[in-house]
């Protein structure tokens, strides 16, 4: 298979948790993929603006990025090629419900996140965590889509609140997926986006904007919101580190994130071994037709 395209996720794919930029030999291998004519696309929960902080990525300077979980696909430079907001009404239920119950509540906007429920634990939490790129606004005046609408939300509150928002909001059919483990108290964390968007479809409207099949893309990642692009891509590869239902999505099974199994598989699939020329799965063409587009 000619592949074309390396989609991957972000935490715990291409950076491991609690490290701040990716691993010399990954940044290493995703040059050589790029260098080779492949495509390197970021596949994240988080928005633009929360991954193009300066020395973010090291060396990497991805080709595009599929944001908000699916919701918003930009090229380098944040212009972006498919978006799949949530509505007036979806996101007015969000605050609702927030407001009601004292849950926490940001929105993914295009220059970043705002917290329009519980700003202080939001902020606090970022401030632990230190991740570059990760910070929220106060956005408790509630006025910024105004503006524009948001990707996605971020929601903080104990399990059994995600079964009465659908009770009273089911109807809407939003994709409320959870992420990370629970905090101290128990709390969950919650990434939401529109019915039916994940990175699956964010990986389908990339390839669509660029005229390439899906199946000649590879996704890489390790958790249930990868899920969608892992079954989506013509090879979906889990981390080894990954959750069952990640591998269970995926194709095959990769190296650990701490052993650097990104760069394993770029030269395996793009290369014929470390410092090997091209294996000729990768066409320069192809580069030069989207630079054309």
């Amino acid at each position: 298979m000619n592949y074309k395209i390396l989609a991957s996720d972000y935490d715990n794919t291409l950076i491991p948790f609690g490290e701040s930029c990716p691993r010399p030999a990954v940044v290493k291998a995703v040059q050589r993929m790029q260098q080779a004519g492949g495509l390197f696309v970021l596949s994240t929960g988080r928005a633009f603006a929360a991954v193009n902080a300066p020395g973010q990525l090291g060396g990497i300077r991805f080709d595009y990025a599929i944001t908000c979980n699916g919701a918003c696909v930009v090229d380098r430079k944040g212009a972006i090629l498919a978006e799949h907001p949530l509505t007036n009404e979806e996101m007015y239920a969000l605050v609702d419900f927030c407001e009601d119950y004292d849950h926490p509540l940001q929105f993914n906007f295009r220059d970043g996140y705002y917290a329009y429920c519980g700003y202080d634990y939001l902020k606090a939490s970022y401030d632990r965590m230190n991740s570059r790129g990760l910070c929220c606004k106060d956005g408790e005046d509630q006025d910024r889509h105004l503006i524009d609408m948001p990707h996605a939300a971020f929601m903080v509150a104990p399990p059994e609140a995600l079964e009465a928002f659908q009770a009273k909001y089911g109807y809407l059919g939003l994709h409320c997926m959870m992420v990370g483990a629970p905090d101290a108290n128990g709390n969950c964390f919650f990434d939401i986006v529109r019915g039916g968007v994940d990175k699956g479809m964010g990986l389908e409207n990339l390839c669509a904007a660029l005229e390439i099949p899906v199946q000649q893309a590879v996704a890489a990642g390790d958790s249930a919101n990868d899920c969608g692009m892992l079954k989506a891509a013509g090879l979906g590869c889990c981390m080894s580190n990954g959750t069952d239902g990640a591998k269970a999505a995926a194709d095959r099974v990769i190296g650990d994130v701490r052993e650097d199994g990104l760069a394993a598989l770029i030269e395996e699939l793009w290369f014929d071994g470390p410092e090997a020329k091209p294996s000729g799965r990768v066409f320069g063409s192809a580069w030069e037709n989207i630079e054309k587009k």
